[in-house]
């Protein structure tokens, strides 16, 4: 029994012990909850507004650069005009070459019938006239076309 109260006495000795330590603890706790803290912000206050000062002088920055961006992009252009307008103005000139050398050609073309029908029909008068006044040719060119 002895062992028996001697561990009754140990519990009962860490009981107390955690009783204290509660107790010590909710005071602790009251003091904590009872302590207010204040900031100090004096030291913080000019440190931030120097920051700020220079978030706007950035800001600032930005917005000139962004606005030198925008004017150079709004007047840039790729080509030159003097190289737009003298591309437009070849492009007119081949088409109108094109077109002027396309009718000149219809109209030879044209030409060239009319000259070779009008040389047919002169030809073949001529030989028909040969041919009335000669009838010995006449007659050979007969011979010649039965055989063929």
């Amino acid at each position: 029994m002895t062992k028996i109260e001697q561990l009754a006495a140990l519990l009962v000795a860490e009981l107390r012990g955690f009783e204290k330590n509660i107790s010590k603890l909710e005071s602790l706790e009251t003091k904590i909850s009872d302590t207010k803290i204040e900031l100090n912000l004096k030291e913080l206050k000019p440190l931030l507004e120097a920051h700020e000062q220079s978030l706007n002088l950035s800001k600032k920055q930005q917005d000139s650069y962004l606005d030198r961006l925008q004017s150079i992009v709004k007047n840039a252009s790729f080509y030159p005009k003097w190289a737009i307008i003298s591309f437009m103005s070849m492009i007119i000139i081949c088409c109108l070459i094109s077109f002027y050398a396309y009718t000149v050609k219809i109209e030879t073309t044209e030409k060239e019938k009319i000259a070779y029908i009008k040389g047919e029909k002169a030809a073949t008068e001529y030989i028909n006239l040969y041919l009335s006044e000669n009838p010995k040719a006449l007659e050979r060119y007969k011979k010649w076309s039965e055989s063929k």
